[in-house]
């Protein structure tokens, strides 16, 4: 699950960077052309989602570096409008889909019938960041980490419940996985918020970091793990969910995508541009007080690979879960 680990190191990632620069100036001298007007960049989401605001976060400095205004268009819904209308765009580097986990990965094991294919309708074209999960407990539980969860959970079956937007989201596909692996069996009620866990109302939560790194941080809740690969900045004395039951991670992510035939030249200028933004270190700060982690973005290829390694990933989930499509 963890993206790109090849990227990690900054100083590779910069090398790459050069690299890429030197390829994508060299093919763009015989397309000068591009881009010769604003380019589009549909958000499967509504104005003020978390999508929403990453997209609007990096399309000023990507309409900078371009030289054409990048301009952000919403499309509310689950996601399945905004991604029709990118795969149905014109293929002609004009058009981009600032897609989630769900559009590209999750989708076509959840839903019965989906007008788009993931993976035939859109080229890679750069990776933005991942957004892990965190699980957190009220204070009154007295548990200060996941493996006493587990055994208090265990000698408590069915009294302890958490919170989650619903059994189809991340958040609620999470805590469900989570009892399967530990073996422990937990109540799962509509999303209370962060206040109601710091109250004692619900113990548990699933949340996004912003939402409760500084509570964790000034006591108010206990985070019992988290769902990235590594440990946080943010939160270093939390672990991981995989330190306890190794395998499981979770991330919502987001990633640019473009319609099939879009031609290569614009997919690696967008790339290199991509990379220049992300791997900017204020940018990422910026993207990190968001709950966003960015180690840049690989080549296009490798964005192939990690979306196919996440389908596989989520196929194997929802069999897991016994998610119906609907």
């Amino acid at each position: 699950m963890a993206m790109f680990q090849s990227f990690t190191d900054k100083t590779m990632r910069c090398a790459f960077l050069s690299l890429l620069a030197a390829l994508v100036l060299t093919d763009m001298a015989s397309a000068q052309s591009w881009p010769s007007r604003p380019v589009r960049m549909i958000v499967p989401q509504a104005a003020g989602g978390m999508a929403d605001i990453v997209a609007r976060v990096v399309s000023s400095p990507l309409s900078r570096e371009l030289g054409r205004q990048v301009i952000v268009d919403n499309r509310a819904g689950d996601g399945t409008l905004g991604a029709q209308a990118a795969a149905r765009a014109s293929a002609d580097g004009y058009t981009y889909l600032f897609a989630t986990a769900p559009v590209l990965a999750i989708n076509p094991y959840v839903a019965k019938i989906l007008p788009y294919s993931p993976e035939d309708d859109f080229a890679s074209v750069a990776m933005v960041g991942s957004s892990p999960l965190a699980l957190i407990a009220s204070p009154e539980l007295n548990v200060n980490t996941l493996a006493e969860l587990i055994a208090l959970a265990k000698a408590n079956p069915d009294k302890l419940a958490f919170a989650s937007p619903g059994p189809r989201t991340l958040p609620g596909m999470l805590g469900e996985t989570l009892k399967i692996r530990a073996g422990i069996s937990l109540l799962h009620v509509p999303d209370k918020g962060v206040q109601d866990t710091i109250a004692g109302r619900v113990q548990l939560a699933i949340q996004r970091i912003p939402a409760i790194a500084a509570v964790v941080q000034r006591g108010q809740l206990r985070a019992l793990a988290v769902s990235s690969p590594r440990r946080l900045p943010e939160l270093p004395e939390v672990p991981t969910f995989s330190e306890t039951l190794p395998g499981l991670e979770f991330n919502y992510w987001f990633a640019v995508v473009a319609p099939t035939g879009t031609p290569r030249e614009a997919i690696q200028r967008m790339n290199l541009e991509f990379n220049r933004i992300l791997l900017d270190g204020e940018m990422e700060q910026r993207l990190r007080a968001l709950g966003l982690y960015t180690e840049g973005t690989g080549a296009p290829e490798e964005i192939d690979a990690f979306l196919k390694s996440e389908r596989a990933f989520w196929r194997r989930i929802v069999r897991e879960l016994k998610i119906e499509p609907e």
